[in-house]
């Protein structure tokens, strides 16, 4: 072999060998799960939101991402203000580490004193309301969102004022690593009812001897299944049971429960699936949801009442850039059985997070109904703040603080085909834009300001917020 030919053939087996070296030396299998700072969260909670496991492969090129991606998912738990995920004990030689989460448990107990408005959200009270403080609810309610270190919940409630409310809701979800158990019992009144709805917006009376006009009760047990990381299943059965006063029934709208009812009762069953790849659920950064409902009301027990519908929905998240964001999520509803619907049970859009922004003053009631709500988000802010000596519990010593600019574009339709005379917005398309401001707080609070424009052109300033829990 010449001279030239060698040096040649060997400064290719010297690229080889560093090559696959530096290959080599690219990744670790974890050996154990360090867990620090769950004092009262139990292991399996932890281990059954992450996707780094022991005896898993991990390409040193793909740790950032992933390990950002569980520290997100372990805070969209609530059960952390702070996660912190590290490499530890790596042996570069045999290939090996151990995967170190550090963090800091928040806090799980929140009494408080009720106050709050009995409309559906603070712009209908201030605006159409006239700020009635006399639909104002107030009591005494109870949130742990941990109450066993299984990060089950408890729910206790008891309220007067504008309406009357008693409740309990319980959700165990580790009776074995992939099996969970719920259950609830709800009661309530009023003494003033939404009998019917005018240009879409619901018609209010009460009586000049106050009687109550209204009672609702319902129970019910399910089950919900984790098999995996990103599914979850529940299945629910429920039992109603509803009266309003005979001067409902037979003078404001015998369609209130149909053909002049006074009350209606009516087994329930309800299956959900929900597949969620989110980044951080309470505010996305990326990933999708797709969602599943499937409601039968009316086992036929009772004859009271018989439905059959369907829902679903698919988010979708973009990370463009550091910090900005697109969001898009669609959702549909449709009864199967075209029977008519009681009036009580006739809900379509402006009612929880099924709403059009900039129609929040409204309610579109139908049996079907389409939804696409988008929206393109900029970081403006972000900052751990510190309290020190000046916050005595330990979990708030801590707060993430996040600011974000949001343009929204949002469309809907309802189809309606009983209860549309004088409702315009029924049976037309809908759409709804405008900028806003969202301020989130210990990866817990989030707080909305959104000025929106709908195709009325009417304008105005919504107020929202929200706990992850």
């Amino acid at each position: 072999m010449s001279r030239p030919f060698f040096g040649i053939y060997f400064l290719f087996l010297l690229f080889i060998s560093c090559n696959a070296f530096s290959q080599s030396v690219d990744y670790f299998i974890i050996n154990d799960i360090i867990l620090d700072g769950n004092k009262r969260t139990k292991n399996i909670v932890i281990y059954n939101e992450l996707d780094l496991l022991p005896g898993d492969t991990v390409f040193l090129s793909e740790f950032p991402t992933r390990k950002l991606v569980n520290e997100k998912r372990l805070l969209s738990t609530a059960l952390f203000t702070g996660v912190e995920i590290n490499i530890k004990n790596w042996n570069v030689t045999e290939h090996v580490g151990d995967i170190q989460v550090i963090m800091q448990e928040n806090w799980y107990i929140y009494p408080s004193l009720i106050f709050e408005l009995a409309d559906r959200n603070f712009n209908v009270w201030w605006t159409d309301q006239n700020r009635d403080f006399s639909r104002v609810n107030y009591g005494l309610g109870l949130d742990h969102i941990n109450l066993l270190g299984r990060k089950d919940k408890v729910k206790l409630k008891v309220q007067h004022g504008y309406t009357r409310k008693y409740e309990i809701k319980y959700n165990y979800p580790y009776l074995s690593r992939y099996w969970g158990a719920f259950g609830e019992i709800f009661y309530a009144n009023q003494k003033e009812l939404g009998y019917k709805t005018e240009n879409n917006k619901p018609i209010f009376r009460m009586l000049d001897d106050e009687r109550i006009l209204l009672q609702r009760f319902r129970t019910g047990l399910g089950v919900n299944h984790r098999p995996d990381l990103f599914n979850f299943h529940d299945l629910k059965l429920e039992f109603h049971s509803n009266s309003v006063d005979e001067f409902v029934a037979d003078e404001l709208n015998p369609s209130y429960f149909l053909n002049g009812s006074k009350d209606i009762q009516y087994f329930a069953f309800r299956y959900n699936y929900v597949h969620d790849k989110r980044i951080f659920n309470l505010y996305p950064e990326g990933g999708f949801l797709i969602a599943l409902s499937v409601v039968k009301e009316g086992l036929g027990v009772f004859g009271d009442f018989n439905n059959l519908s369907i829902s679903g929905g698919i988010e979708k998240y973009y990370k463009l850039s550091k910090n900005w964001i697109w969001a898009g999520r669609i959702k549909a509803k449709t009864n199967l059985l075209r029977n008519q619907i009681p009036f009580a049970n006739n809900q379509g859009l402006g009612y929880g997070n099924d709403v059009v922004r900039g129609y929040e003053l409204y309610v579109v009631d139908g049996t079907d109904f389409v939804l696409t709500k988008t929206s393109l988000r900029y970081k403006l802010f972000e900052r751990n703040k510190s309290w020190g000596k000046y916050m005595a519990l330990r979990q708030f010593k801590r707060m993430n603080f996040r600011v974000f600019f949001r343009l929204n574009l949002d469309f809907g339709y309802v189809n309606e085909p009983t209860y549309k005379i004088t409702n315009s917005l029924n049976n037309r398309f809908l759409v709804g834009y405008g900028p806003a401001f969202d301020i989130l707080l210990y990866h817990t609070y989030i707080m909305s300001f959104e000025y929106s424009i709908n195709h009325l052109g009417e304008k105005g300033l919504y107020i929202r917020s929200s706990f992850n829990f």
